[in-house]
């Protein structure tokens, strides 16, 4: 599973995905901040990665645009801190749901998990 980490996304965070083995690319890394959204669906779709964030905006994307996607997870923890997000995010990634992921939008926060079906 391939993950594209939005310019909101901690550096920490992306870190700690890689760690457990996953396949990350960073906005910030790839110098591409200030991308528009869809531009940063579009470098998704094309490599087939799964967008991390806690941009809503890319919800009402998806919702009116109806764009394919190959996943997003979009995360809506109420403490905010790299640490926190990491630890929600690990119980996701070690979990079978995470399979549920392709083609749909997620959201996650640290007691719930919504997954929009697209």
């Amino acid at each position: 599973m391939k993950f594209l980490t939005d310019e909101n996304i901690a550096l920490s965070v992306m870190r700690f995905i890689r760690q457990k083995g996953f396949d990350v690319k960073d906005i910030k890394e790839e110098s591409l901040q200030g991308s528009s959204d869809k531009d940063v669906l579009m470098l998704a779709k094309k490599e087939k990665r799964i967008i991390l964030t806690h941009d809503k905006d890319f919800l009402e994307i998806v919702k009116s645009d109806k764009t394919e996607i190959e996943g997003i997870i979009l995360i809506k923890c109420k403490k905010q801190n790299p640490e926190n997000i990491s630890a929600t995010l690990g119980k996701l990634m070690d979990s079978s749901i995470i399979k549920k992921i392709r083609n749909n939008l997620v959201i996650l926060n640290e007691k719930e998990l919504l997954i929009i079906e697209r």
